[in-house]
């Protein structure tokens, strides 16, 4: 009997905080086609829902306020950047946003430099308001994908193609 309280605790323990580990993740994709540095972000829908609530106020919806997805998006957009290893800013332009399923997408551009040998990153969405945000970064249309993880004090990340 004591044996099955504590596999139920453990149980109950784990899914009461498995979701407290936030985390997000972002695709950079260097496009050949359309000459431009695709940036796509996905973050769970739930956590928009709590991080909106204390960015803007407690009553700002994600789900039905286009004000508040344009807000999210816009705060995205001011916590990551892009430089070339030469520290050379990559404009990022905002193209959307998009509830999709469970998940709130924001997408950014950039046009393509030419000759780039490498790209260093800043994504610090949601990591001043959760320490334990992690933010996966892949890097997909210069060889190999190459992933970067954003989470306590790592700021700019390199990665060389």
């Amino acid at each position: 009997m004591n044996l099955l309280f504590v596999l139920l605790a453990i149980f109950v323990f784990d899914t009461a905080f498995s979701h407290q580990k936030k985390s997000a993740e972002t695709t950079v994709l260097f496009n050949k086609q359309s000459n431009k540095l695709e940036v796509m972000h996905r973050f769970y829908l739930h956590d928009t829902e709590h991080a909106v609530q204390k960015l803007f106020n407690k009553k700002a919806d994600i789900l039905d306020s286009k004000q508040t997805q344009q807000q999210f998006a816009k705060y995205v957009s001011q916590q990551f950047f892009a430089r070339d290893l030469s520290e050379q800013a990559l404009i990022l332009n905002n193209v959307g946003y998009e509830v999709d399923g469970k998940f709130f997408w924001v997408y950014q551009e950039a046009n393509l430099p030419e000759n780039i040998q490498g790209i260093k990153l800043f994504n610090g969405t949601l990591r001043n308001l959760w320490p334990t945000q992690v933010n996966m970064v892949n890097i997909e249309g210069k060889g190999k994908v190459r992933t970067l993880y954003f989470s306590h004090h790592k700021n700019w990340l390199i990665a060389k193609f």
